[in-house]
């Protein structure tokens, strides 16, 4: 855990970043299945041009798990079936994120989840234990993200709210540091959490750092 002088630099540093209406909440069970397999180590327009293929041509024909995994039967699961997969989901062929898709929608059945309501419930009770390991590929990072839209209040510790935190304090944190140390200074500013990390994450986009 930070230093007490630690929290403070990181806590002044905070209150200099303004504030953002939060965006990023989910909305519909699919794209946030869908948004989650995609939306980590990618650049912004790649997964903003994803969504909006998937809007534009899949939205109302692919509204349910059921429809989702009609078309994991339909598409093979290899390479190739699971680059056509990508393809018709999000305009492009992005087999690893189809087949992460395929093993994210394999643990929710395991978890009874059926709704939306469902899965912010889930997301509530849960922890990274729970997740690890359940699906290749998807780390403590995109869990974080994950719950962090279903409206838990956390950080998703990425490598731009990494870096705030390792400058506010003046050494490299790590992942489990910059989740810890931004809730706890959320608490003092009487913030929510995921609203200090989008606030964050906002400012440092603009300052030129590309999520």
């Amino acid at each position: 855990m930070a230093a007490g002088n630690e929290l403070e630099s990181l806590e002044a540093a905070c209150r200099q970043v303004p504030l953002t209406e939060n965006k990023y909440l989910a909305t519909d069970l699919v794209a946030t299945l869908l948004d989650t397999v995609v939306d980590y180590q990618q650049h912004t327009t790649t997964v903003r041009r994803a969504s909006e293929h998937f809007n534009a041509t899949r939205w109302d024909d692919v509204r349910s798990l059921d429809d989702l995994e009609a078309l994991f039967e339909y598409f093979p699961n290899d390479k190739e079936g699971n680059s056509a997969l990508g393809q018709f989901l999000w305009g492009y062929n992005f087999w690893t994120r189809a087949e992460q898709l395929r093993g994210l929608v394999a643990f929710v059945r395991t978890r009874s989840i059926e709704t939306l309501d469902d899965l912010r419930s889930w997301a509530e009770s849960s922890s990274f234990a729970e997740f690890e390991g359940q699906v290749k590929g998807l780390g403590p990072v995109v869990y974080q993200w994950l719950v962090m839209r279903l409206g838990v209040e956390t950080v998703k510790p990425d490598i731009h709210i990494v870096r705030f935190v390792s400058r506010a304090m003046g050494r490299q944190v790590s992942e489990r540091e910059a989740i810890d140390s931004l809730v706890v200074v959320a608490g003092r500013m009487s913030v929510k959490a995921n609203q200090l990390d989008w606030s964050i994450w906002e400012h440092e986009r603009s300052n030129g750092s590309p999520r």
